[in-house]
């Protein structure tokens, strides 16, 4: 089985928020029906990188607020790095969670 590192921010660096993608379940609200792969992903800690979060557009699964975006631009002012949160799943959990989470027009260029 293939593994990759996936890293996540803002709302999915709360370990129960992001098992759902893996094992489904439902969070604050929100059913989830999880990967067919249901095995536990192996949590690598935290890293900073030197980007700044920023929240823009607006979702209706945050109450019509903004959605956490990682800037393109490096951030020199350590104290503004991005958190993210390293995990390692299974290539394919990586794929379904890639389906569920990305805005499908961008899918193809991408990936």
């Amino acid at each position: 089985m293939s593994y990759v590192i996936y890293g996540v921010y803002g709302s999915n660096l709360l370990k129960e928020r992001f098992l759902v993608y893996i094992k489904g379940g439902t969070f604050r609200g929100v059913e989830y029906k999880g990967c067919s792969n249901k095995n536990d992903p192996i949590d690598l800690g935290y890293i900073r990188v030197p980007h700044r979060v920023f929240f823009a557009k607006s979702s209706q699964r945050w109450n019509n607020k903004g959605v956490a975006f990682l800037s393109c631009d490096s951030e020199e002012d350590k104290e503004r790095w991005a958190v993210i949160r390293l995990w390692m799943i299974s290539e394919d959990q990586f794929q379904e969670i890639w389906i569920k989470k990305v805005d499908h027009s961008i899918q193809n260029s991408l990936y």
